[in-house]
């Protein structure tokens, strides 16, 4: 790269890896001096040599310069740098207080019943009968983990370990997403929000690992992993096999490839799909009295509702939800997908509005659903209870439009909040209600608009295909074995996502095929209610 080059690349880099220093630095002028040493390190090798990749190279040099910055830090006591200390007192207590270091950093790894039985026998003070009946262990037992203990720390305390990045460096969701129910205990972002949790599942996603190795990874204590990991087990977040945990949740780690692989194959197959669902759904269809259109509401109001709800309403290829979704103790069915997005890696197109999907969310009772989704487009009103007010507000429509009961005021205006209702005044002054949502009466009407969308993407399925080909073959090679049946479930369901959907939205307003709502229409935007 030629010297005016260089300078242009790293000057648009500047703010990006200060932002990335700062956020790692103890103070800004420590994260100055290490954006600048970046810098200047990635400057005088683009001089010098032609590297492919410059942004990926640079971020390999942050991570790097880094990573030794904190070793550097580690040469220090508390607030003293070592070489400021009286060198001949200090020396002298180096190569114990080290060694003791170490061999404490060692006792932590070990399991946590030999780290029990040491502890109690060396630290404590126990007699070996004593431990032994302490922890109800025969004796022979105590004496034979206090033997292999000792010879498991005589073997690690002369081992190189590896860095741990993950205790510098921790990895943090760009994007968490279940498909399914939430049980009694709420949505697992609950759990996935702490970055503990986040951190374990990335360290066993390649390949599974012990408690101790996890925390290895992470640069912390088994003892503060341990019980974090068998809790993510035991609800169902993580699988563990002879005292080895593996993820059990679909993450993706992105790269510019893969993000140009995505947009690509979204932007081009929503060009096909979006049009063609568009124009299907003709006002001589819309007309159809099985399908009702809010008073006053027009065409393009039914397509913010049906183009999505069609898009979602099936999926292609031979994997079921069944087959890859966990039970989990507190009921929950569900599949969770997360991404890490590493520094330097370009956002996906629509990242800002994909930010902003909830759903879509479906819920039935006796013959009466709702189904509801959240986009930039529309008003938030998705939470993780969904499934709780969400059956409310179907059983109040019940009431009002089945069996017409008269809803008390407060029930009246959680559907308006809700954005089902609308309610007016009639001729007398009395108040009356309409329905808000687009209706969707029978299931006949339901078949007939499913059957439409499968024709339009079976009249397009060799393009889909081909869009397909390349991004699922470089997604199945980044995805472990055991992992794989929900990489393929997740992978069908490409081109039927709410990311599609976002795409095919934007797709129409960008063309002109659908106009932006009026914001009086985002309260009850992308609801349809469906009766048997």
């Amino acid at each position: 790269m030629d010297k005016e080059a260089a300078e242009a690349f790293l000057h648009a880099q500047m703010k990006p890896v200060y932002g990335y220093c700062l956020r790692r630095c103890a103070t800004p002028q420590d994260a100055e001096d290490l954006a600048q040493e970046i810098l200047l390190r990635a400057y005088a090798v683009l001089l010098r040599r032609s590297i492919p990749d410059p942004l990926r190279y640079l971020w390999t040099v942050a991570r790097n310069t880094l990573a030794n910055h904190y070793r550097e830090r580690s040469r220090c006591t508390v607030g003293v740098p070592a070489d400021a200390l009286d060198e001949a007192d200090f020396t002298a207590e180096l190569p114990a207080r080290e060694e003791t270091q170490r061999l404490h950093a060692e006792l932590a790894r070990l399991s946590r019943q030999q780290r029990e039985i040491i502890v109690l026998h060396y630290f404590h003070g126990m007699r070996q009968v004593e431990v032994a009946a302490r922890l109800a262990l025969p004796l022979g037992t105590v004496k034979w983990h206090l033997h292999e203990a000792k010879k498991e720390l005589k073997q690690h305390m002369s081992t190189t370990r590896e860095p741990a990045h993950l205790q510098f460096d921790p990895i943090r969701f760009s994007s968490f997403h279940n498909e399914g129910s939430i049980g009694t205990e709420g949505g697992p972002w609950r759990i996935f929000r702490s970055a503990l949790m986040q951190n374990i599942a990335y360290a066993c996603w390649r390949k599974a690992r012990t408690a101790g190795q996890i925390a290895e990874a992470m640069g912390v204590s088994p003892v503060y992993i341990e019980d974090a990991a068998a809790f993510l087990a035991d609800q169902g977040y993580l699988t563990c096999e002879n005292g080895r945990y593996r993820c059990a949740i679909l993450l993706t780690e992105w790269t510019s490839e893969l993000i140009r692989l995505w947009d690509e194959a979204h932007r081009r197959a929503a060009a096909l799909i979006a049009p063609a669902l568009a124009e299907a759904l003709s006002p001589a269809l819309l007309a159809d009295e099985r399908i009702g259109i809010p008073t006053g509401c027009d065409r393009a109001y039914a397509l913010w509702a049906l183009v999505p709800w069609m898009i979602a309403s099936f999926t292609d290829g031979g994997v079921s939800f069944d087959e890859v979704a966990t039970l989990r103790p507190d009921g929950a069915h569900d599949l969770i997908q997360a991404a890490v997005t590493p520094p330097g890696v370009p956002q996906p197109a629509l990242a800002a509005r994909l930010e902003q999907v909830s759903g879509p969310c479906w819920n039935t009772r006796n013959g009466l659903s709702l189904w509801q989704m959240d986009t930039c487009w529309s008003d938030k009103r998705i939470s993780e209870l969904f499934q709780v007010t969400e059956s409310r507000i179907i059983s109040l429509l019940q009431r009002l439009f089945v069996h017409h009961e008269q809803l008390t005021e407060e029930e009246s205006g959680l559907l308006v909040e809700r954005g089902v209702l609308r309610l007016w005044s009639g001729p007398s002054g009395d108040r009356r209600a309409t329905m808000q949502a687009v209706w969707l009466d029978g299931k006949a009407i339901r078949k007939q608009l499913t059957t439409l969308a499968r024709s339009v993407y079976a009249a397009n399925e060799d393009a889909l295909s081909a869009l397909r080909a390349p991004l699922e073959a470089a997604l199945l090679e980044d995805t472990p074995a055991p992992l794989q049946p929900l990489r393929r479930y997740s992978l069908q369901g490409l081109f039927h996502s709410h990311q599609f959907i976002v795409h095919c939205l934007e797709h129409l307003v960008q063309t002109g095929l659908l106009p932006l709502p009026t914001e009086a229409a985002r309260r009850s935007l992308h609801t349809i209610v469906l009766s048997d």
